[in-house]
């Protein structure tokens, strides 16, 4: 089974919150993950209505709606959307694939992609996202990618080489993002390390 695909499972879905997100350290990274990305929306004067994708269980939606935003939350997990947290507000929810958004053309200004495209191991499925995004939004694209220049790459890396670590995923170079990126018509604005 795919790491995407547990997603869809109910149990897995309404344990996801409080795996993921409890504890300081988490509550610090999601805090941090917020502020993040209301700045970089605002840096990029981003319109109103935002993509969250795929939303999850809806982490980024207070946030976004506490910036002034409409959300439109699309996950190709049923089980995942309704997990949809009390005090995100009125949102919008679609069940949907990344590789074919249930979207119009041009259909919302900027959207948001956390915690998603590093878990797509291969190039073709992360261009055709990419691509996807393209399609559907007309303005700035905030997306996770894993980056080889931060201090959790290195110790990924170090504790594989040591046997610490079952699994090494590499992590991509600033030429490697920006290459997915121009080979889905898009262009890499800023990398920021986190």
């Amino acid at each position: 089974m795919r790491k995407q695909d547990i997603w869809r499972d109910p149990a897995v879905a309404g344990s996801y919150e409080q795996r993921r997100f409890r504890g300081p350290l988490a509550s610090w990274k999601q805090r941090r993950d917020e502020d993040l990305v209301v700045a970089l929306l605002e840096e990029a004067s981003a319109g109103t209505r935002v993509l969250d994708l795929p939303s999850g269980t809806g982490r980024m939606f207070a946030a976004l709606r506490g910036s002034g935003r409409t959300v439109l939350g699309v996950d190709r997990s049923r089980a995942m959307l309704r997990q949809r947290p009390r005090d995100a507000g009125a949102v919008s929810l679609l069940e949907g694939s990344a590789f074919a958004l249930p979207l119009a053309d041009q259909s919302v200004d900027a959207a948001v992609s956390l915690r998603f495209l590093f878990h797509l191991d291969d190039r073709t499925e992360r261009v055709r996202v990419y691509r996807e995004l393209a399609r559907v939004v007309r303005g700035p694209i905030v997306g996770q990618v894993r980056y080889r220049v931060t201090a959790k790459h290195l110790g990924r890396f170090l504790r594989s080489r040591v046997g610490l670590a079952r699994r090494y995923a590499p992590s991509y170079s600033r030429a490697d993002v920006d290459g997915e990126l121009q080979d889905a018509g898009l262009r890499l604005e800023r990398l920021v390390p986190v």
